[in-house]
């Protein structure tokens, strides 16, 4: 089993770059001769090359909800823990994990989003997230008609096109088709989430939308300021702000 902790990490901080397209992450760990790993929203997204790393550049243009930073050996540096993470990191409530079915009818450069409608209850516009459903690297074959390993291997040689990649390290079986797009949603409230496919020449269709209910945890606050202390009684009066 590879050895992984999620302790002993503190001081973590999300600055925004100075450009504005995506934050700053530094942390305090001490975890000597480990890489480290970032999770956002209970998704691996990046890790050090070095022991000695403690900064990530995430590049993405909101507020993170969640981050889990673990430590892990060099060499098993880009395997995904996420499975390890402490409970509510892994999954957290507010990501809906949207799954759409690739097919052989989806050509190379056909993408797939969702769309939601942040709680307003005014239609699903707003996109929240946006995958490849066939990338560069992945080979368009059916069962049995190219190399071993190489070609598809689905519940239906027609629709999924299946077996492909590093054989061994992903999924095997129905799902292998699915494409699992995680959906943000920091609002409380119902929400509904619309998947759309994206063809290489632009033209869209939309599938079935779904409804949502989200919970998510309390938004961090914008200033904390010490208004007044009294040593007599020792009591710290604090003003909080937050929108």
């Amino acid at each position: 089993m590879t050895a992984f902790y999620t302790d002993n990490i503190d001081t973590l901080r999300a600055t925004p770059l100075t450009n504005g397209s995506g934050w700053a992450i530094t942390f305090r760990s001490s975890h000597v001769g480990y890489c480290h790993q970032l999770y956002v929203n209970g998704a691996l997204v990046a890790w050090t090359d070095t022991p000695v790393g403690r900064r990530f550049v995430l590049d993405a243009d909101y507020a993170p909800a969640l981050i889990a930073i673990g430590a892990i050996a060099p060499a098993s540096r880009t395997k995904d823990l996420s499975d390890q993470l402490p409970s509510g990191a892994s999954t957290p409530s507010w990501i809906h994990e949207f799954r759409v079915l690739r097919e052989l009818t989806h050509r190379a450069g056909d993408e797939v989003r969702i769309l939601g409608d942040r709680a307003t209850g005014e239609g699903a516009t707003v996109s929240l997230g946006r995958v490849p459903l066939w990338p560069a690297w992945m080979p368009r074959w059916a069962f049995g008609e190219d190399p071993f390993g190489q070609g598809g291997f689905g519940y239906d040689g027609q629709r999924a096109a299946g077996l492909r990649g590093l054989f061994g390290v992903g999924e095997f079986g129905f799902d292998l088709d699915a494409v699992s797009i995680p959906a943000p949603m920091p609002e409380e409230g119902t929400h509904e989430l619309v998947p759309e496919t994206i063809a290489a020449d632009g033209q869209t269709a939309q599938g079935a939308s779904i409804t949502v209910e989200v919970t998510p945890p309390p938004r961090p606050v914008d200033a904390l300021r010490v208004e007044t202390y009294d040593v007599t009684s020792n009591t710290l009066t604090l003003n909080i702000e937050s929108d």
